[in-house]
């Protein structure tokens, strides 16, 4: 299936929308549009290229994260101090959905690559080093562990992905990516 992804828009089915969990339904459905126009998180859709554009395949909702203090193990917070604090710049992947209609084909790979050369190329902008997530549950945390991610400390729930180790976890899934941007990524670039 051709997937076409492009940021989450009122033309979107939301209410049709069921992965299986609750939360994340509930998010796309009652959260993520009004967290996209406040500019606080960016949700971007995946419907079928040839099917009904209207019907959400699945999601994923991004967002700049800033990683404080003691929050990340050596060596990120070398050379990132700030005044008293030591920051890191971030990305948090917040939710990542399949609709119960179209899991087991994949679509999950097809959002996480296109999450993952998004945040790849924002970076260049706006900096990242690594990548975060909150798996809702094992098969969730088995699923991100499939590219790379690992636990941020002992028997800690949060993931995190470094940015070096995105370009091998996109090494794997290359030539299956099988999703069109429209509209595509674009970096725009203030003039000097």
């Amino acid at each position: 299936m051709k997937l076409r992804i492009r940021p989450l828009g009122d033309n979107h089915d939301r209410a049709a929308f069921t992965c299986g969990h609750a939360a994340i339904d509930d998010f796309l459905k009652k959260i993520a549009r009004q967290r996209q126009q406040r500019k606080i998180a960016a949700t971007l859709t995946a419907v079928d290229a040839d099917g009904d554009p209207r019907r959400i395949v699945g999601y994923y909702t991004m967002l700049p994260h800033q990683f404080r203090g003691n929050e990340l193990p050596d060596p990120y917070p070398k050379g990132s101090r700030i005044g008293n604090v030591h920051t890191v710049p971030g990305a948090l992947l917040a939710q990542l959905g399949v609709s119960l209609d179209f899991q087991g084909n994949g679509i999950g790979k097809k959002l996480m690559s296109h999450a993952l050369t998004r945040i790849t190329s924002l970076a260049e902008e706006w900096g990242c080093a690594a990548v975060v997530t909150d798996p809702i549950d094992d098969r969730a945390r088995a699923f991100y562990a499939g590219f790379d991610f690992e636990p941020l400390g002992d028997g800690a729930p949060r993931m995190i992905l470094d940015l070096k180790t995105i370009a091998t976890a996109l090494a794997r899934i290359a030539g299956n990516a099988g999703y069109i941007c429209s509209p595509p990524i674009t970096v725009i670039r203030p003039s000097r």
